[in-house]
């Protein structure tokens, strides 16, 4: 089967595939064109290699569980050692969201698995493309480390200059006011970003649905800001913001937050994601005749392709169905071809071997004119595996560029700087599209049209674009409204489960949650497998994906029967340690946790007779009398010593690590491994951040260069697009561009 394959996946342990004859080289020899692509634990080199891969004990041994609810003062200050902004102020009552105790927190969301998925489909795109250039087969790998890095990309840094001004923001702190908040009838809503003055005003009115607001958030003199004021303007005003929400239905927000044109989102169960009839209508639901329970709605299409659309073929297949048929294919078909060519050149020839490449993206020019995080992070990771991405920045983009979001998503890209709103500017990116492969957006429906710069006024002139625009929703009514990370885990019920809202608790917006960068990944996917059409047939289009789309997929354990009613699946319990008593956290005796993962019949009793807890008739739920008996036992000992107790004797358990993202950045294998990058920043100075988080071999990935800074590289990159130096001086003086160049970096 694999002489004939395209693409060869597997999840086994560092060295399986090896052992079983089947790995990359000697698969290679019989197919030189297949792409294989391995997800492990934690790599398949180095000192954790053989540690038990399973997603709740990475997330354990990366400490990824202390990021749910946030880490008081930002994961940045924790890192650096630093308190963060006002040390003495706690956040009020009811603020702090997650189970009421203090430790870590157990989520629904498997988000180590999340960012392994997203990295390994947006690698095996790269390497379809590499492929196609070079006649070569491929080899991607990732790891659920991997992925836990990608759902913490932007919150892991240590910079030399934390103090710089602008670098430092709260909604990643712990006391954060995240907008989430109760109304009359005990639903929850999420409103971001946050307007106090129109929510206080809107509750006085007896309709808020009659408050309308007439600035844009950015020119709000009353906005919360994301400084250092900020988080204390949220502390304070959170009591007097909570009591305004519970004064209406949570229905009559939402409304209202329509006709004003700012963002409130009711906060769903997955249940009522997966029955809203936008959803299903547009194809991110869709409903499949499942074999075993009949009729069923899940996530459906998330990527949207003009040229090329997808489709859900089918229900999931039982095990083994096809297993004839596919055997008695494999056996009728005839051998591969051993002379893989590029174009009409042998693949091993010198004509051939010109098209070799640096990155599996090398030679492709991206211009990314996104916004926010969502659209500027997919810049970051097609920079990664080799694109060269000029950041298309406004000219007061300054502010953004300089805070920690801003410097995460722009990593490895040049900036230029210009003013779309004169002539001369809208002028000199038109010139840049002309020999550009990609442009990016994420911009609300008709803005590029209203330029001028939308894809059906371009394909007619630029054949060859790929165009991508990512949105907030699905195709449909709400997609005018502003689209966020937190509008989209509210409506796709990722708040819901990963807060245990079905044991009574409130919602939870996970500070590890990958809406706007799982949109982002979702779109270079998308690109990336453009690319590889357009290297097959010339053809250019238009691509697409929402950050509603990365919610369903976030979500995507769950489904329902096709009269709304919830399916079979599993939630975390109201403590939030875990999902039973076999896979959960337990805190030992020096209140450090401890989570266990036995999940086979000869591991629960191993782990019951190390312990010495007693098993009853409770069906190890994660609440009862076996728990309860754990629970104690555990207490009894330190974590250090259940964790070489259990390791000897092979039950899968790990610590959870709080100090994990204090070690990485000055662990050696971790910079071997590019597992963490250090650039450099005009504003904060040394960058350390998440590296490259998927492999591309042979060509592999890099980090270009440290994030760009608004018009940082504008002259430069106008000269390459044939201006004389003498035009770039008249551009600047009529304000059509910025030209910001910074100094080099200290040696």
């Amino acid at each position: 089967m694999a002489a004939r394959a395209d693409i060869v996946l597997d999840s086994f342990s560092p060295g399986t595939m090896t052992d079983l004859g089947i790995d990359h080289d000697q698969l290679t020899a019989g197919n030189p064109r297949i792409i294989t692509c391995s997800i492990t634990g934690y790599g398949e080199e180095g000192r954790d290699r053989d540690r038990p891969g399973l997603d709740a004990l990475v997330a354990a041994r990366t400490g990824l569980l202390y990021d749910q609810k946030g880490r008081r003062g930002t994961a940045m200050e924790y890192i650096s050692g630093r308190p963060g902004p006002f040390p003495e102020f706690d956040a009020p009552a009811g603020l702090v969201r997650g189970a009421d105790r203090p430790g870590p927190v157990f989520p629904r969301t498997p988000w180590p698995s999340v960012g392994a998925t997203y990295l390994a489909t947006f690698g095996l795109s790269a390497a379809l493309r590499a492929r196609e250039v070079t006649a070569r087969g491929q080899r991607v790998t990732t790891s659920l480390l991997q992925g836990a890095l990608a759902a913490v990309a932007l919150n892991w840094q240590r910079v030399e200059r934390p103090d710089s001004p602008l670098y430092w923001m709260w909604p990643i702190d712990s006391r954060s006011i995240e907008g989430i908040f109760e109304c009359a009838d005990g639903r929850w809503v999420h409103h971001w970003t946050l307007r106090p003055n129109w929510v206080l005003k809107a509750a006085e009115s007896g309709d808020p649905t009659t408050v309308t607001i007439d600035t844009a958030y950015r020119d709000d003199p009353d906005r919360v800001s994301m400084e250092e004021d900020g988080l204390l303007l949220g502390i304070i005003k959170y009591p007097e913001l909570a009591a305004a929400f519970r004064k209406f239905p949570a229905d009559v927000w939402v409304k209202a937050a329509e006709v004003a044109g700012i963002g409130i989102s009711i906060i769903r169960s997955p249940t009522e994601a997966l029955s809203d009839p936008f959803f299903i209508a547009d194809g991110c639901v869709a409903e499949v005749d499942d074999p075993e329970v009949g009729a069923i709605r899940h996530a459906g299409v998330l990527l949207d392709f003009s040229a090329t659309p997808g489709a859900v073929s089918g229900p999931s297949p039982v095990s083994g169905q096809d297993t004839d048929e596919v055997l008695a294919e494999a056996h009728s078909a005839a051998p591969p071809s051993s002379g893989a060519t590029v174009g009409d050149q042998p693949a091993g020839s010198a004509a051939a071997q010109a098209n070799q490449l640096a990155y599996p993206l090398a030679g492709i020019r991206v211009l990314d004119l996104g916004l926010g995080v969502a659209g500027p992070f997919t810049g970051r990771m097609l920079a990664d595996l080799g694109a060269d991405v000029i950041k298309v920045n406004a000219l007061y983009d300054s502010f953004w560029n300089g805070t920690h979001m801003g410097l995460g998503i722009n990593r490895g890209k040049r900036s230029v700087s210009l003013n779309l709103k004169h002539d001369h500017g809208r002028a000199a990116l038109k010139r840049l599209i002309a020999q550009a492969d990609v442009v990016t957006t994420n911009w609300r429906p008709g803005a590029a049209a209203r330029l001028g710069i939308d894809y059906e006024t371009l394909r007619h002139q630029f054949p060859r674009l790929v165009f991508c625009n990512t949105r907030g929703y699905e195709k449909g009514p709400r997609s005018n409204l502003p689209g966020t990370d937190q509008n989209a885990a509210a409506l796709t019920g990722t708040e819901w489960e990963d807060g245990a809202c079905d044991a009574g608790n409130p919602p939870l917006w996970s500070r590890s949650n990958m809406g706007d960068t799982g949109n982002a990944l979702l779109a270079a996917t998308a690109i990336t497998a453009a690319l590889y059409h357009r290297d097959r047939t010339g053809e250019g289009q238009e691509v697409a994906t929402a950050i509603v789309n990365a919610g369903l997929l976030h979500t995507s354990y769950a489904w329902v029967r096709s009269d709304g009613s919830p399916g079979d699946y599993v939630h975390v319990d109201g403590n939030q340690v875990g999902f039973t008593a076999y896979y959960r956290m337990y805190k030992a005796a020096d209140d450090r946790w401890l989570f266990v993962a036995a999940l086979s019949d000869d591991e629960q009793k191993q782990l019951l007779e190390v312990a010495g807890a007693v098993k009853s008739n409770d069906d190890g739920a994660v609440d009862g009398d076996t728990a309860a008996s754990l629970a104690d036992r555990i207490a009894s000992r330190p974590a250090g010593e259940w964790a070489v107790l259990l390791d000897t004797a092979g039950v899968p358990a790990e610590i959870v690590d709080e100090q994990f993202c204090r070690t990485l950045f000055d662990d050696p294998e971790a910079r071997e491994r590019q597992l963490v990058a250090e650039t450099y920043s005009g504003s904060v100075g040394r960058f350390e951040d998440p590296g490259l988080l998927v492999a591309v071999t042979p060509g592999g990935g890099t980090v270009q260069r440290g994030p760009c800074m608004c018009g940082e590289h504008t002259r430069g990159i106008l000269l390459e697009h044939g201006y004389s130096d003498e035009e770039i001086d008249g551009l600047i003086a009529e304000g059509a561009v910025l030209d910001a160049p910074l100094q080099a970096q200290p040696l």
